[in-house]
């Protein structure tokens, strides 16, 4: 049996990746996760991936039983052109991802087959059921064992146009509910993988940083103290990504501290504490924020923070006052998007069924874009803020205070943090 897995991108994000991809994004393990699901199931079966990042799609050098396609929103419209193009060639088309989660209808106009929800269980399904010429149109699943969770076949993650540092998943699971994000209702009720396996994965890489892509590395407060101890006998470095109240966790950040752990990227979304209730965060004070990032760096750890523009509440005021922002919270990088809600997702139906949508082209929900209409402003003024923000954000000047707050005094944490601003910088401008 051949099969092709497909990873779509944006036409756009591939321009600017292009150019700047070591200073800015690292390789999803997407085609690894599936390739491991499949060879478990089937290892007999050859397996070819393509990401888009780096390479074209071929449609007529092999031919294909099955291609499976994962797409973005904004990279799902890709993903339904190669769909037509394989069908033509009589392959069975498989589509998964957020935005099928949510619109798996759709996406049954253009594939064979549809995966709500993780792959784990029911990709292995719909293997069983096609081999026996019975394939399901829809398959769903909601929760996952993380013992159930193979480590990515890293043989098929194409590292071209990406940061080396490789990554590595935990927990995908998040015990928030924030309204902006699909990651609580995707991976529902999933739990951890064992300490074990994810520590032989690291093991197995032979590398002496990793970046982990768990959403809340320290969600589950038992398994990650455990997990950072396992981590403290392999001498490592690591970042991840965190909720900001960890800052006033002594135990945890000593831990971080302790396991190697380099920098953490925080959600903070907003300096406005109305914006951030009515998000689904009421728990991320700003009045807060720099006392816990105070403390963060005082455990030699960077500090990444994140923002939203345009959530309800959100005036114009608080929007350009984010360069200043960042500098007064002592921020070594930041990084901005527009709100963009997931359509079909919670947040997408109630700003629809309020008349606020106004763009339905999901090539246009990148982030970079405005596709509602604000409450408190136009959408083309939220747009015009968010370019200056960016814009005045990685002025040199402003991006060099960054790098002089790092808080070791090594030239290698350093030149990250320089080369990470420098690489975000032209994100920005690129928007």
């Amino acid at each position: 049996m051949n099969v092709l897995i497909v990873l779509t991108w944006p036409g756009k994000d591939r321009s600017y990746r292009s150019r700047l991809s070591s200073l800015l994004s690292y390789a999803p393990t997407t085609l690894g996760a599936l390739a491991a699901i499949i060879k478990r199931e089937r290892p007999e079966w050859k397996i070819d991936t393509v990401d888009e990042m780096s390479e074209t799609v071929s449609y007529d050098r092999k031919s294909y039983d099955i291609v499976m396609i994962s797409s973005t929103t904004p990279s799902v419209k890709r993903g339904y052109e190669i769909a037509q193009e394989f069908r033509k060639r009589n392959s069975h088309v498989v589509m998964g991802g957020y935005h099928v989660r949510y619109n798996h209808e759709e996406a049954l106009e253009y594939a064979d087959t549809v995966i709500v929800g993780p792959g784990e269980y029911a990709l292995a399904d719909f293997i069983k059921d096609y081999e026996e010429g019975k394939p399901e149109r829809v398959y769903t699943c909601r929760h996952v064992e993380g013992r159930d969770i193979p480590a990515p076949d890293r043989s098929f993650i194409k590292l071209k146009h990406y940061y080396r540092t490789p990554a590595v998943t935990a927990n995908s699971g998040c015990f928030n509910h924030c309204s902006y994000c699909t990651i609580n209702d995707m991976w529902r009720d999933t739990t951890p993988r064992p300490v074990s396996n994810v520590i032989e994965e690291i093991k197995s890489l032979k590398k002496r940083m990793i970046i982990f892509y768990d959403p809340n590395f320290f969600g589950n407060r038992k398994y990650a103290i455990e997990l950072m101890e396992e981590l403290k006998k392999l001498k490592i470095k690591w970042a991840g990504s965190a909720v900001i109240n960890v800052g006033f966790d002594e135990e945890l950040l000593t831990h971080a501290e302790q396991s190697g752990c380099a920098g953490l990227l925080f959600g903070l979304e907003s300096m406005n504490k109305k914006a951030l209730e009515g998000s689904g965060k009421p728990f991320n004070d700003p009045l807060n924020y720099r006392q816990a990032i105070e403390n963060i760096k005082r455990h030699h750890i960077m500090v990444n923070g994140c923002f939203i523009l345009g959530m309800d509440g959100d005036t114009e005021e608080d929007l350009l006052s984010l360069p200043k922002q960042v500098d007064y919270l002592k921020l070594n990088l930041a990084r901005f998007a527009i709100l963009t809600p997931v359509p079909g997702s919670k947040l997408y139906k109630k700003l629809d069924e309020e008349g606020r949508i106004t763009d339905k082209d999901w090539d246009h929900y990148t982030q970079h874009r405005a596709v509602f209409k604000p409450a408190d402003m136009s959408q083309e003024r939220l747009e015009e803020i968010y370019t200056y923000v960016w814009m005045e954000t990685y002025r040199m000047r402003n991006i060099m205070k960054r790098v002089g707050r790092v808080p070791h005094g090594d030239i290698i944490s350093r030149f990250i943090c320089f080369t990470s601003n420098i690489g975000f910088k032209y994100l920005g401008i690129d928007t």
